[in-house]
């Protein structure tokens, strides 16, 4: 019992020193954290059934370098100015022949943060284009952005 009671208290130390802020980026390995991970995979399945509904087979891949760009895009949106897309891509080594992006604000949870993106116009002609192949996505707080785009 002595032992569980010392292990507890080790993991719970060891949870207070955990960092308070959200990460948005890879860490050192390079790798995703899980929640992070399995939202993008959400939002690539949401992306890929409403792709097929409009007659486009080929699912969009995820890109590390375009969740570089969501990730500064988050940083623009929280402090109220920003790059342009473009600048972002060059800043990101992305040399695109496509981008697009698309964000959506107060989403209560990723289907609808989708749904919402594919409302606007704009945003549902991006991702409903055969033009991309590759996704970022974040979700950083209440905005959830999306980053479409196709390498040269």
């Amino acid at each position: 019992m002595r032992r569980y009671l010392f292990l507890s208290m080790i993991v719970a130390a060891l949870a207070a020193c955990a960092p308070s802020t959200p990460r948005t980026g890879p860490d050192q390995d390079g790798r995703l954290p899980l929640g992070q991970s399995s939202e993008i995979a959400r939002v690539g399945t949401f992306l890929a059934i409403a792709r097929a509904d409009a007659g486009l087979t080929v699912p969009l891949r995820h890109s590390p370098r375009l969740q570089g760009v969501a990730a500064a895009r988050a940083v623009d949106l929280a402090s109220g100015g920003g790059a342009p897309l473009s600048d972002r891509m060059a800043q990101a080594g992305y040399d695109a022949c496509f981008s697009a992006e698309a964000v959506a604000r107060d989403a209560g949870d990723l289907r609808s943060g989708v749904d919402q993106m594919l409302a606007d116009p704009v945003a549902r002609a991006a991702i409903l284009s055969a033009s991309p192949s590759e996704f970022g996505f974040l979700r950083n707080g209440a905005e959830q952005i999306l980053i479409l785009g196709r390498p040269c």
